[in-house]
This record gives structure tokens, C-alpha cells and sequence, in this order.
């Protein structure tokens, strides 16, 4: 098999509080909701953000039932960054916009990288990783 692309769908229950959150800490200036999903291209990932109704659609699909985001958001959504300033600058800024960051961004003494922590304002909890300079 080859993978052309990956996509990654998000439930939420509020979707512009998501597109502000999104807009501002993930800097995409010209991100839009269309049709109950805020679509977003990262690197390598296509990233859907989806309203209730539509994502509840999607899984029905699936035969799987739609489980909304909250406290206990079962993934954790990774990205690496050039800098540290680029980590410490999005956790300021997502708690301008809703997020929460649970702890102060830190170096992992396993891999010397430096890593910050946010949940955006429905709980889906990303990792900020500037990895270790070589």
C-alpha cells in the first residue's frame, strides 16, 4: 500500500471557538469553516475539525459511534518545531484563545528535546517538541 495522504477528523462541539484557537496559536490566517469542518494542512497531515453533526455523519459511516472530546480526549496530537521560542510561544497564545497548558513546557531528560503541552478549548491535547539541537 501507498499512502497518498493522511487525514485526521477532530470532533468539537464548538467550532468557532476551534477556528479562533486554531487561527491564532497554529497561525492560520485564512483558515474557514465550510460545511461543519475547519480543514487545515499541516505537513504530511490534513487536519479536519468538525462539528458535531458532521462528525457524528463520518462515523456513522463507519459504523462507529461519534465520542466528543472532553477531559479525557484519547489521543495526543505531536508536532515538532524549530525552536523553543516557537513552543513558548504558541502555549501563550493558546491560553489567550481558549487552550490550557497543564504544566510549564520542559527539556525530556530522554531525548534532550524541549517539549510544551496544550489541550485546544474542546480538550484534544497537542505536543509541542523543539527537538534536541545535534
Amino acid at each position: 500500500m501507498k499512502i497518498k495522504t493522511t487525514v485526521l477528523c477532530l470532533p468539537v462541539t464548538d467550532l468557532q471557538k476551534s477556528l479562533v484557537f486554531y487561527k491564532e496559536v497554529f497561525e492560520f490566517p485564512d483558515a474557514r469553516i465550510e460545511e461543519g469542518i475547519l480543514a487545515l494542512e499541516f505537513p504530511n497531515l490534513s487536519l479536519f475539525i468538525m462539528e458535531k453533526g458532521s462528525y457524528e455523519s463520518y462515523s456513522t459511516k463507519a459504523n462507529r459511534l461519534a465520542l466528543l472530546p472532553g477531559a479525557s480526549a484519547p489521543a495526543i496530537i505531536s508536532c515538532a518545531v524549530e525552536t523553543k521560542q516557537e513552543v513558548d510561544q504558541a502555549l501563550e497564545r493558546a491560553k489567550e484563545f481558549g487552550g490550557v497548558v497543564p504544566a510549564a513546557p520542559e527539556v525530556d531528560p530522554s531525548f534532550g528535546g524541549y517539549i510544551g503541552y496544550v489541550s485546544d478549548p474542546e480538550g484534544h491535547l497537542w505536543e509541542l517538541v523543539c527537538p534536541a539541537p545535534k
